[in-house]
């Protein structure tokens, strides 16, 4: 059962305990057919794609069209061989006879062999697969335009796949600005894989609507009406045992940005913080430079000490953790996006409490009316062509890359293979028996999918009609209150030689937020930073602005 903006909703249907919930995997495993995955359990993470119908007649939803695309052969009538590398969230295919993969390997006329690499382990593998060169011929930089991905690129380790674009169907339909954003010096050194450029992961607070209804508490709007909710949580303890956490969040590396925790973009906006970075005429101002930063740090340091925050939070790394606690039934709310009100998160919540509901706050307001979701770049990793791989072959790799885009692989990530996976694909989901659903879960064809077609609507994943309609409504919403960061796909080449240089403010914000500092440090060291490597890095990202938008 679901909230939003007043509107409740109660799924008739049993929900599907076998759709595509995903977590962290505890190894790094090279899948091919003839390989049986060890499967650990984890954190649970929601990665199925949403999109339209296809129209192959392998493919769910399909009848009599010949395969679109699919890479060249080597020599004639040879699939192309294809070994590629990408990052895993959740538990892997099973790769015993796996018929989507055959399938797909079939219609792309490839001999696809991927290693998926657990997120927690994929930084550490995709620089050994780097220094190698020549291990892949298929590689996911999932910073994506980061300063590595830009380093590698001046040092000539991939190819430039600016000419093997043109010549693409479906991927060339990915928004001219995502292009743009991925670009280096005009040029493409890698093919992105298309995500909502509004909110991403962190564009909505998920709350337990059973306990708001059970203490009379309206679903949040405000944040004055959040914390009052999250005051409640605490003094009640509906999780009983004193168990109840009211909001669970999880700490900052403090690398790429400052600050004590992550996993509270709504807030922030809610106080009117930018999205990193703002420009005022010719000053630029970074977030944490803000009085609004300091208002958000007080009401963390508040909460905090009435113990609305998770206690664990400083040491949590990651969203999926803070997730897992939501999911267990001992967590009132946390930051997420539409795809976690999906099916099978509901099923894994009322296994701890069957009266388990669900609200999604999708608009989060501040005193003044402050709020907002992230613009952010519309892609999660680039795919990118090491340039040990031949020339010959690049084109191969593309195409298959294509191939992967194409309407009857938006069909067969969702649906799988027709009697074997689903029974049809019709009105863009699947229709699926039980036995079905296990087997989709157990081969996982969209894990095979490694370039998803391009939808304003990727997040919305649910098979459930009424859910996947209100998704979209809550895409819908947020793509109205984006908020944009000017510098979003300019890099800094002194951030990225010293990665520290945010640390110790991280640290001493912590301290502050816990109760174990005054405000006075904090400022301190924002003012070493505005004017030491701060006064370098804003002089770097605003040149590169400034060359782009030259005044008129």
């Amino acid at each position: 059962m679901f909230l939003r903006s007043g509107v409740f909703y109660n799924p008739k249907c049993k929900p599907d305990v076998n759709a595509n919930n995903t977590g962290k995997w505890g190894m790094t495993m090279s899948l091919t057919r003839k390989l049986v995955p060890v499967v650990a359990t984890a954190a649970l993470m929601v990665t199925t794609l949403a999109g339209c119908a296809g129209d192959k007649n392998s493919t769910a939803g399909s009848s009599t069209a010949a395969p679109e695309g699919g890479a060249q052969t080597d020599t004639a009538g040879k699939p192309a061989s294809i070994k590629a590398m990408t990052i895993l969230f959740g538990n892997p295919p099973e790769m015993t006879n796996n018929k989507a993969l055959e399938d797909l390997e079939k219609r792309g006329n490839v001999d696809l062999n991927v290693t998926f690499v657990p997120s927690e382990a994929y930084t550490d593998k995709l620089s050994v697969a780097v220094s190698a060169g020549d291990s892949y011929d298929l590689l996911l930089m999932d910073g994506g335009k980061d300063d590595k991905f830009n380093n590698l690129v001046k040092m000539g380790a991939f190819h430039d796949l600016t000419p093997y674009i043109e010549k693409t169907k479906n991927i060339s339909q990915i928004d001219e600005v995502v292009w743009n954003g991925a670009k280096i010096d005009g040029k493409s050194y890698g093919i992105p894989r298309p995500r909502g450029l509004y909110g991403g992961g962190e564009a909505n607070i998920l709350i337990r609507k059973d306990w708001l209804d059970k203490y009379s508490l309206p679903v949040p709007k405000t944040i004055d009406e959040l914390t009052n909710a999250l005051k409640v949580f605490k003094e009640k303890d509906p999780a009983g045992g004193g168990k109840t956490i009211p909001f669970t969040i999880y700490g900052s590396d403090g690398v790429n940005s400052p600050g004590p925790f992550s996993g509270v973009l709504p807030i922030q906006y809610a106080f009117g913080i930018p999205n990193v970075w703002k420009l005022e005429g010719d000053k630029v101002v970074r977030d944490f430079q803000t009085p609004e930063y300091k208002a958000f740090l007080e009401w963390l340091r508040d909460s905090w000490s009435q113990g609305l925050i998770d206690k664990d939070a400083p040491v949590l790394k990651n969203q999926g953790q803070a997730r897992s606690k939501f999911l267990a039934g001992t967590a009132g709310a946390f930051v997420g996006n539409v795809s976690d009100i999906v099916e099978t998160n509901v099923e894994k919540l009322k296994q701890t409490d069957p009266n388990a509901e669900i609200a999604i706050v999708d608009v989060l307001e501040g005193a003044q009316g402050q709020k907002g979701a992230s613009v952010l770049s519309g892609y999660y990793g680039l795919w990118v062509v090491p340039s040990s791989v031949k020339e010959e072959k690049v084109q191969q790799i593309v195409d298959f890359l294509d191939f992967t885009a194409s309407e009857e692989n938006v069909a067969f990530s969702k649906a799988g293979v027709t009697g074997i996976h689903s029974s049809e694909f019709k009105d863009g989901m699947a229709v699926q028996t039980e036995e079905q659903k296990k087997q989709y879960e157990l081969d996982k064809p969209n894990n095979f999918i490694l370039e998803n077609r391009a939808d304003p609507y990727v997040y919305a994943n649910s098979k459930e009609p009424e859910i996947l309609k209100l998704q979209k409504e809550i895409l819908d919403t947020i793509s109205k209150i984006g908020v944009e960061n000017p510098f979003l796909s300019y890099n800094s080449q002194y951030a990225s030689k010293n990665p520290d240089s945010y640390k110790k403010m991280s640290a001493v914000m912590t301290k502050y937020v816990l109760g174990e500092g005054v405000w006075e440090d904090v400022q301190k060291e924002i003012d070493a930073w505005t004017n030491g490597p701060g006064a370098e890095i804003t002089k770097e990202l605003l040149d590169q602005y400034k060359a782009e938008h030259p005044a008129k």
